[in-house]
């Protein structure tokens, strides 16, 4: 291994595993820079003065590398000041935004879905401490909102950008990827993704609701207005993946709404089957005589349901219906 590789993996938190594709992932060029960077916080000029080349040149590249998480930056002083980011940073940005990243080879996309939901998780831990203390934290968790209130959303905010999903980049289980939607002061970089109008959104909703994809949004955005909508999947999802291994449900995601099935109406079709996120629907063991013919029995398990809507209009007879469930403002905070 090249001096500079290894230095440059130190410095960036390059997983081992990485290390024979990381030409994928990063120049010489990003590695010299971030390796001469020696994890201090430095000026475009004295970046410039460290890489042997006129400011002028560096601004540029700066902007490249600011825009593609390999440096993050702030105002010190009145001066802008540059430091290296991580290799997990990188791979957000290179997931969203990188056309060719989907064309690495399926291990290697599995290892990283593995390593980054890990890193997420670590990160997210004592979050999830604090909000299953009752102890105060900087953010509303996230809750399910139903497809029918979202127009009251998308409403109520100035402006509107889409991303990509990050976690269906990662994980890829090839439902839509261009769902994220971020509102008013949590754009924090208009640099990536695109402005929508509330029109736009709304129909990219409006798909993602028809690929089978929850809506999910911060607890408090009646109280404190939206910052953020994802539309996700509950085997891609990194929060709801999170939520299912460490049984946070209720407090992370708060749940407003819960299904109900009327036997009296359904077909048992197996329709909701199909649509349902955590297999609360689902096929039983016995049969049904529905208009003389035999079918599975559609079982529903109401504590499986986390309240996420999916189901509601995918039911031809219409034997589905979602409850409001008694959720506090404290919950919603």
């Amino acid at each position: 291994m090249k001096p500079i590789v290894k230095k440059f993996a130190a410095r960036f938190a390059v997983p081992e595993f990485v290390l024979p594709y990381l030409r994928s992932f990063v120049s010489e060029r990003d590695m010299d820079m971030v390796v001469r960077l020696e994890g201090q916080r430095c000026s475009a000029s004295e970046i410039a003065l460290r890489m042997g080349c006129p400011a002028e040149e560096i601004e540029e590249f700066l902007k490249e590398c600011y825009v593609g998480k390999l440096l993050n930056r702030e105002e010190l002083k009145g001066e802008m000041v540059y430091w290296a980011a991580d290799f997990y940073e990188r791979l957000d940005y290179l997931c969203k935004f990188n056309e060719g990243y989907r064309t690495l080879n399926q291990e290697l996309l599995q290892a990283l879905d593995k390593w980054c939901y890990e890193i997420y998780a670590e990160k997210m831990a004592p979050y999830l401490k604090a909000l299953q203390n009752g102890e105060p934290v900087e953010r509303a968790p996230e809750t399910f909102e139903l497809p029918e209130n979202l127009e009251e959303l998308l409403k109520s905010v100035r402006e509107i950008r889409l991303v990509p999903c990050n976690c269906r980049k990662l994980a890829g289980c090839g439902k839509p990827t261009e769902t994220c939607l971020s509102f008013d002061d949590s754009i924090t970089d208009r640099t990536l993704g695109r402005a929508l109008t509330r029109g736009e959104a709304k129909e990219i909703i409006l798909t993602a609701h028809r690929e089978g994809l929850m809506h999910q949004v911060n607890s408090d955005w009646r109280i404190n207005g939206p910052a953020w909508l994802c539309n996700c999947c509950a085997c891609c999802c990194y929060p709801t993946r999170l939520a299912q291994e460490k049984g946070t449900k209720g407090v992370f995601p708060v749940v407003q709404y819960a299904a109900r099935q009327d036997l009296g109406l359904c077909t048992h079709c197996g329709a909701c089957t199909k649509r349902c996120n955590f297999s609360a629907f689902y096929y039983g063991e016995t049969e049904i005589v529905v208009k003389g013919k035999a079918r599975r029995k559609v079982v529903f398990d109401p504590q499986k349901c986390w309240g996420c809507g999916s189901c509601i209009d995918v039911c031809p007879s219409e034997a589905i219906t979602i409850d409001s469930m008694s959720v506090t403002e404290e919950d919603l905070r």
